[in-house]
């Protein structure tokens, strides 16, 4: 079977399973409407107290779509050129972020998380650049998948660093109008070292008001639709800076924790005391990452 061929099955195979879910969530919510109609009357306050909110949004017995995931070639001197260095290992540096994967990965275990936000004061402390590297370093990691999403919407940069051309928009899937086998793509394995369990969600569209966004019911849903499909171990979001705009803080409720990234000689203390502030004490920070940086730009981040 050619190469056309077999991507064409896939696709309608993964067309098919969609449909078959759809299916199986529509007969899902249509019996629990009917339940709670027949039971309503005889519910008690107390009974009414303890019910549930929410029931699950996707059937328990949903499909892994991972496997038929399409797969996105990475260009290797471009990735050498955006210093993506824990793809070919040239750089002795790449070490460092074996050994950040190594302490984060132990962290989630204790803890039972698994949703990682990535975020720094101000722009140019190097979130994206530590988003991409630990995510490669992590694909080398058997029986552990990483999906990797770009949620800086505002100046995403992953697409560039892997020399990608016209990505899907990350809007879009938080619409719910790409499901997340169409908008996630696995990073390809070979020369440039990476492993086969990392998957990238791009954006290529910059939105004006992506706070809001993150705020809608539509998000909540695609987000929790890649743990459903996907089976991640872990998830991590490449955010904006804390201190621009109120990006994060609408994050906040998609995350289990945060990584901070900070850039030697450019972040200041006043800085990072106010990114803690605004974070809040519920988000626990899993660790500090020291960057070299880029210079720090002003607040200002539309």
């Amino acid at each position: 079977m050619n190469d056309d061929r077999k991507n064409g099955f896939m696709k309608r195979r993964v067309e098919a399973d969609e449909a078959e879910t759809r299916r199986q969530e529509r007969r899902l919510r249509e019996a629990l409407i009917e339940s709670r109609s027949v039971t309503a009357e005889s519910e008690t306050d107390s009974d009414r107290a303890l019910a549930p909110v929410d029931e699950a949004p996707f059937p328990l017995a949903m499909r892994d779509s991972w496997p038929f995931l399409p797969v996105l070639h990475a260009d290797p001197d471009t990735l050498d050129r955006h210093l993506v260095i824990t793809a070919r290992r040239r750089d002795p540096a790449h070490a460092a972020f074996d050994v950040l994967r190594g302490r984060m990965m132990q962290a989630l275990n204790d803890h039972h998380w698994y949703r990682v936000g990535i975020t720094s004061p101000t722009r140019g402390c190097g979130k994206s650049f530590t988003a991409i590297n630990l995510a490669i370093s992590l694909s080398r990691f058997e029986g552990w998948r990483t999906v990797l999403l770009e949620m800086d919407l505002r100046h995403s940069s992953l697409a560039s660093m892997l020399g990608v051309q016209s990505p899907a928009n990350a809007a879009d899937f938080l619409r719910g109008s790409i499901a997340p086998a169409a908008y996630l793509r696995k990073l390809a394995t070979g020369e440039n070292g990476i492993g086969d369990s990392l998957a990238i969600g791009l954006n290529g569209r910059s939105e004006a008001f992506p706070a809001e966004l993150f705020q809608r019911p539509e998000s909540a849903e695609a987000l929790a639709r890649i743990q459903a499909e996907m089976r991640p171990n872990v998830v991590l979001y490449d955010l904006p800076p804390a201190l621009a705009q109120d990006d994060v803080l609408s994050m906040r409720q998609h995350l289990d924790c945060m990584l901070v990234v900070v850039g030697g000689g450019t972040t200041n203390a006043t800085e990072l005391r106010e990114m803690v502030r605004r974070l809040g004490d519920d988000l626990p920070i899993l660790g500090v990452v020291l960057n070299n940086g880029e210079p720090v730009h002003p607040y200002g981040y539309s």
